[in-house]
């Protein structure tokens, strides 16, 4: 048996094309819910790490506004969160300064300190 010049119904063309596109859909949908279950998984371990070190969280934005600037833009928001993190940075400073002060021997101001005598050598 010889087949020659075989043409398909418009109607038919028009079918298979609708049913290999489905079968494109399909695939590009399975993809992307395979890396949106990827990516839920990677933000969970994300997040575990970030509660158990909340600097970490303070160093990706820092990172962040890094890649920002090195674009050159000449605007650049910074996230409510990190403007409180600068916050509790300087209250940190602060303290810690207050802390080193309170450490250090206090010198009286009527007395000369060691060495500094006005006395004349003889």
């Amino acid at each position: 048996m010889e087949l020659k010049d075989i043409e398909l119904p418009p109607a038919m063309q028009r079918a298979m094309a609708r049913q290999a596109e489905a079968e494109r859909e399909k695939r590009a949908k399975i993809i992307a819910a395979e890396g949106e279950a990827l990516s839920a998984d990677r933000l969970a371990e994300a997040a575990d790490v970030i509660s158990a070190h909340p600097i970490a969280l303070q160093l990706r934005n820092l990172q962040i506004l890094s890649e920002i600037a090195a674009e050159k833009n000449s605007t650049i928001v910074f996230p409510a969160q990190f403007l409180e993190s600068t916050r509790a940075l300087s209250r940190f400073v602060e303290e810690e300064t207050r802390r080193t002060t309170a450490r250090l021997p206090q010198l009286d101001p009527r007395k000369e300190p060691a060495g500094s005598g006005s006395s004349a050598a003889v």
